[in-house]
């Protein structure tokens, strides 16, 4: 029994040992205070913008930030699609975003953005948004309140047209000025040179997108599209264009 002693004494003061540093350190911790806070992700919102909707302080303590409080409050933004807030010891509080991009233009008496998602944006978050497509047909009676979403189906289709394109073709996305929604007739874009028609019908967006690609890439590209009277996506595996000498199916 005697040889045991030490052992137990040994580990006693081992567990000691543990207890103290533990303390130690969840003391440290709730000493810290906030000395920066780090903004990322963020390209259209301003990171001061960011920080003032954070509501936290520098020099509090930063073991007391309530970190889903921070995320909400800086998801009020319109323009923050998501947040995630951390703390990086000591002093370091990080907050990254994810912003919503706007992809489309709603002429209104006070315009609008959407979204890929249709979520309605202000129009007035940064100067360096410009040459969006209009997105035009959308009914006069359609809520179109900041943080809206429409979700009706020409419109949610229009915007995944765009999102597509713009990730096909950023040369060629940036060629759309409009795209026009029918209630569930043919959707219709229009191009910036010459204002050409562009039916789209409806569905089959990416392969309907490659053959506009195509096209406008090798035969508008050389012969310009001031003869081009409209171009018509709605068939298969074809591209039907009408020029001022007559229709052609390429």
């Amino acid at each position: 029994m005697s040889e045991l002693r030490p052992n137990r004494i040994g580990v006693i003061v081992l567990l000691v040992l543990v207890v103290g540093l533990i303390a130690g350190a969840n003391a440290w911790k709730t000493s810290l205070k906030l000395r920066h806070i780090e903004v990322r992700g963020n390209r259209l919102v301003g990171a001061n913008e960011i920080i003032q909707l954070a509501q936290v302080r520098p020099g509090a303590l930063i073991s007391t930030a309530d970190l889903t409080t921070i995320r909400q409050n800086v998801m009020s933004h319109h323009y923050v699609k998501d947040a995630l807030v951390e703390r990086d010891l000591p002093g370091t509080l990080r907050i990254t975003v994810t912003e919503r991009s706007p992809i489309a233009i709603v002429n209104r008496p006070d315009p609008v953005y959407l979204d890929e998602d249709g979520v309605v944006l202000p129009r007035t978050v940064s100067r360096t948004l410009i040459d969006l497509p209009v997105i035009s047909g959308i009914p006069s009676s359609a809520p179109l309140t900041l943080g809206s979403h429409l979700t009706t189906g020409d419109v949610q289709e229009s915007l995944q047209i765009l999102a597509a394109l713009k990730f096909m073709s950023s040369e060629l996305y940036h060629n759309v000025s409009e795209i026009q929604v029918r209630n569930g007739g043919d959707i219709v874009l229009y191009s910036a040179d010459n204002s050409v028609p562009i039916i789209f019908g409806q569905g089959d967006i990416a392969p309907k997108l490659a053959r506009l690609e195509t096209f406008w890439n090798t035969v508008v590209h050389d012969r310009g599209s001031q003869d081009l009277q409209y171009v018509d996506l709605r068939f298969a595996d074809q591209v039907v264009v009408r020029w001022n000498d007559g229709v052609h199916h390429l």
